[in-house]
């Protein structure tokens, strides 16, 4: 009767695990198959992430957010893009205003003028474009440009190492306790098969 009651119970856990089981699974393998589509993206170069530091272009691209960029041949540039640019003789500082103006010089290279969202005047510089691509924003998010700025910073990389040990160890003290109590189990369920006898 036990025995029966067993079954029966394992039959009911199995046929409502199942579900739920099949549904985490598509959950998890969207996430992963969704991680590995954006670090292809970003190593790949045709996509990157900028976090928003000023407040030049608010109110669309607010202070602390990120900017996410495609890379297009520079030809496609138009008046209205959002571009990705480094100032002349700036080389390790990045803007990200919007284009005002587009001409080609007399050797056929574009120079353009930008001007941030948020300020009174045009930029004091007109940009000479001479690379095949050129980088605009595509869509921006709020609030995680800080944690981005955070990452990079040395705190935030000693605390995303601390954070990843903890996980490790939490994972492999899970599988340890999970093997002990299979373990357990089956010498429980063997001792009492050698009562029975």
């Amino acid at each position: 009767m036990k025995k029966l009651e067993l079954i029966k119970t394992g039959i009911f856990r199995k046929r409502h695990l199942k579900p739920r089981l099949v549904f985490e699974g598509i959950i998890l393998s969207a996430m992963l198959i969704g991680f590995i589509v954006i670090c292809i993206a970003v190593l790949s170069g045709g996509w990157q992430i900028r976090p928003i530091l000023s407040g030049s272009m608010r109110p669309g691209f607010p202070i602390g957010g990120v900017a996410i960029t495609q890379t297009i041949p520079t030809r496609q540039l138009k008046v209205g893009d959002v571009a990705v640019f480094h100032p002349p003789f700036l080389n390790n500082v990045t803007y990200i205003h919007r284009i005002i103006s587009i001409s080609k010089s007399s050797n056929q290279q574009y120079l353009i003028r930008t001007k941030g969202d948020d300020n009174p005047i045009a930029d004091p510089w007109l940009l000479r474009i001479t690379s095949k691509n050129a980088y605009v924003t595509r869509f921006t998010l709020p609030f995680i440009g800080y944690v981005a700025v955070w990452v990079h910073s040395y705190s935030g990389r000693k605390f995303l190492l601390m954070i990843a040990g903890i996980l490790a160890i939490i994972f492999i003290m899970s599988i340890l306790l999970e093997y002990d109590k299979k373990r357990m189990m089956k010498k429980s369920f063997n001792l009492q098969r050698s009562q029975k006898r």
